[in-house]
């Protein structure tokens, strides 16, 4: 008798007990988890200008407060949600999670004041929690060891396409319901609508597809302070490592620009060009799916072409990239430009060579007895970009000016740039 022990996805092995459905149903949820997170971040503007009327020099303060009491939400659960899944099973937590997004975007609308959007959010945020926790849980408990690497890979694709299409297909949405009369306030409430019941949808098939039970192997969770006391003292007697962490720093500020402030702009900019909201938000579209799909797809080639250079080369090369995408994404922000498509281009394989460089890098360099916690506290610093971008970027997107978000990151991916160029000249004097 034939038994899931044995069960295949494709080339890729799957882990004692999980079916080729199991594995379907996962990718399934990647693609609709991280296409519903960087939709709500898209979104966002455009709740400010049609329902709460904020005025343009307020907003990025409140796109930076949404963003970092998010992240703050999402680091506070992430342990508890991780325990939770542990003892009861990754299913009804993962399909939970995608309910309370649904609820979450039912309620985003209704908000009639910045207190109650940002209420809204703080209630999203333990959704987002939960299913980002389940994301990354069921990716490591899926494939067998020898096929990790192809089913991690398979689960970015899936990822970025959900990314891509999310944005690419409800973006559009509230400009066709404009066109035939709507309001603009109406127009978002039925756009959210449907990603609460695409949210609904894909909790029912993550109850039916993915594997029952609680795991057969639990790996005893560490301390915060030990892992932070190992992590650090790896970096200390590896600079690699610590050059691996500024990669994860910066590849989730990088995340945080292109998701919350260069669709901010876009949709500011065509608003003052005389848009309504709903064409001001489709208009934003097209760069925010040009950049996503130029990460999707140089994912692959960055990726063969990582086999056969030097890991710290990726990174440097990858620091140039976002550098030059990050500044000249300072200067242009009106999505009618000639340059608009040279920026987004730029500015999405910048993103994808971050994150993939600080991924390969810290696989290449992390002490195999002391890998859980160099992961961990990589997890820490990707934390740390993100809060820092939300917090600093949108003070200085009101206070400075729009592109100063994208400057004081393009900096910061040259610097890192610089320390890895130090790093790799050090290796070639040794």
């Amino acid at each position: 008798m034939t038994t899931s022990i044995e069960a295949k996805l494709g080339s890729v092995r799957l882990a004692p007990g999980y079916s080729r459905w199991n594995a379907q149903t996962y990718l399934f949820a990647a693609f609709i988890t991280i296409g519903m997170l960087a939709f709500v971040s898209f979104i966002q503007p455009y709740l400010l200008n049609a329902n709460l009327k904020v005025p343009a020099g307020e907003q990025g303060r409140a796109l930076g407060t949404l963003g970092f009491v998010n992240e703050i939400v999402s680091l506070l659960l992430v342990a508890p949600i991780g325990a939770l899944s542990d003892k009861i099973g990754r299913r009804p937590v993962y399909a939970l999670g995608f309910v309370w997004l649904a609820a979450g975007f039912f309620l985003y609308p209704l908000a009639q004041t910045f207190p109650q959007l940002l209420a809204c959010a703080l209630f999203f945020s333990v959704g987002v929690a939960a299913v980002g926790c389940m994301l990354a849980t069921v990716l490591a408990d899926t494939p067998q060891e020898e096929s990790r690497g192809l089913f991690v890979g398979i689960t970015g694709f899936c990822q970025g396409l959900g990314a891509t299409l999310a944005v690419l297909v409800l973006g559009k949405v509230p400009q066709r319901l404009a066109d035939q009369g709507m309001d603009a306030a109406l127009a978002g409430r039925v756009t959210l609508g449907m990603a609460a019941a695409l949210c609904l949808v894909t909790g029912l098939v993550c109850w039916v597809g993915l594997k029952q039970g609680t795991p057969s192997q639990i790996g005893e969770r560490e301390p915060l302070r030990v892992l932070l006391k190992t992590g650090l003292a790896a970096a200390r007697a590896n600079p690699r490592i610590w050059f691996a962490y500024m990669l994860q720093f910066v590849s989730f500020a990088d995340r945080v620009v292109i998701g919350t402030f260069f669709s901010a702009r876009l949709q500011q900019t065509a608003i003052a060009n005389g848009q309504t909201v709903a064409e001001a938000v489709s208009a934003a579209t097209k760069p925010y799916v040009i950049a996503n799909v130029s990460a999707l797809l140089f994912a692959i080639v960055f990726g063969l072409m990582l086999d056969k250079m030097n890991r710290v080369t990726a990174g440097v090369v990858a620091m140039a990239v976002a550098g030059v995408g990050y500044i000249a994404g300072g200067f242009v922000g009106n999505p009618t430009s000639e340059w608009i498509v040279v920026v987004a281009v730029l500015l999405g394989l910048g993103q994808v060579c971050a994150i993939i460089a600080s991924q390969t890098v810290l696989g290449q360099e992390a002490p195999q007895d002391v890998r859980g916690a160099v992961f961990g506290l990589a997890g820490i610093f990707a934390s740390c970009g993100i809060l820092f971008t939300t917090a600093v970027g949108g003070f200085l997107y009101d206070i400075v000016g729009k592109g100063a978000p994208f400057f004081v990151i393009g900096i910061v991916n040259v610097s890192i740039m610089i320390f890895g160029i130090y790093l790799l000249r050090s290796k070639s004097n040794e």
